[in-house]
């Protein structure tokens, strides 16, 4: 399924929405940018660093490499977190603060607006984007770890578009030393981004996905399982950005953060226990013969069966390091790649040698 559907009404409405955004951003940020933009450029290779980390980590969440089969709709996930995310978000949040003011008094929003604010419409804006990519690249999804690489995309494209407001806004902040305190700023949303936007739309994109695709259960088990993922992700947005209590400063900082971890680990640990139930149903299946036996590919399932694997790869074969996490590649890749619905073998462009393959047990 290519990314370009032109025959998709919903397709163009993410065109519209994608070349929307930034102007409905231009518009609201126009003078901001002009005047503080040159100074927050110092900032680009730490943002550009923090979008390679983060990237990074969530794909080494993917522990059975499905991000292969799923390029366009990650690639157009972070086009929506990036493009059409800021300016709805900006517009959204001036208009919910100005209600949380009306409702709460100057003093309660000063502590508490980016708490209510952020969780309610900045989530609600990166849902609506994981849900459109979802819809438009249904026929790829099957999995929980679909919604969590789509949701952790289109909030890391988010994140990266907020790091780079935020350096526009202390630069324009810090008139003496602009380009110094850029750069502590920047630094600093490094530091503190593990559980930050990605983390927290991959959370709602399992929900989102889940819903959308498990038409073998019931609609309230659906309903549910969207409910509970969406709020961890809204409970984590605003933890995060709670006033914090009393304390030592450091400890305020990094606390809300490991609340955030425990929260976001519990829902990967289910992905991930779904993940590995896919892999041990697709294994015993007949056709995986062909790649290697179920007790040798077992060994793929979790980090530390495949650590002994492949040492003992390494010791019958003498494999570099890097040979043998090639070959642990190409199995998975194969794997996954099987069309189980087909009825035939299909092999992978960089197959792997079965007689190989059967070296990976001990």
């Amino acid at each position: 399924m290519s990314w370009f559907q032109p025959r998709s009404a919903l397709f163009w409405v993410y065109c519209l929405a994608v070349l929307g955004g930034p102007l409905l951003f231009t518009v609201q940020a126009f003078g901001m940018v002009w005047f503080g933009g040159s100074a927050a450029l110092a900032a680009l290779p730490i943002t550009a660093l923090t979008m390679l980390v983060f990237g990074r980590i969530l794909f080494d969440l993917d522990r059975f490499r499905v991000r292969r089969l799923l390029v366009a709709p990650l690639v157009m996930g972070f086009v929506w977190g990036a493009s059409v995310w800021p300016g709805l978000s900006l517009w959204a949040n001036d208009h919910v603060t100005h209600v949380v003011t009306n409702l709460g008094g100057d003093q309660f929003a000063m502590s508490w607006q980016a708490a209510i604010a952020a969780p309610i419409d900045e989530e609600f804006i990166k849902a609506i984007g994981i849900a459109v990519v979802a819809v438009l690249f249904r026929a790829r999804l099957s999995r929980p770890m679909h919604g969590l690489l789509i949701g952790g995309m289109v909030g890391l494209g988010a994140q990266i578009a907020e790091d780079c407001l935020y350096s526009v806004q202390t630069a324009l902040a810090a008139p003496q030393d602009p380009v110094g305190d850029v750069l502590v700023v920047a630094a600093l949303r490094l530091v503190t981004a593990f559980t930050s936007h990605w983390a927290m739309s991959a959370l709602a994109g399992v929900g989102i996905v889940v819903a959308l695709v498990r038409t073998d259960r019931s609609f309230s088990w659906r309903l549910g399982m969207f409910a509970l993922f969406y709020l961890m992700a809204v409970t984590m947005h605003f933890i995060f950005d709670a006033p914090r209590p009393p304390g030592p400063g450091w400890v305020m900082m990094f606390a809300p953060i490991i609340v955030d971890l425990v929260i976001f680990g519990l829902g990967y640990a289910w992905v991930l226990r779904t993940e590995r139930e896919w892999f041990r149903a697709t294994i015993s299946h007949p056709i995986a013969r062909t790649i290697g036996t179920e007790a040798g590919l077992a060994n793929l399932l979790t980090n530390r069966l495949r650590r002994k694997a492949r040492a003992a790869l390494r010791h019958s074969t003498r494999m570099s390091r890097g040979q043998a996490r090639h070959y642990e590649r190409q199995l998975i890749d194969r794997i996954v790649d099987l069309p189980l619905g087909a009825g035939v073998h299909r092999v992978a462009g960089s197959a792997a040698d079965p007689e190989l393959a059967s070296h990976w047990q001990h």
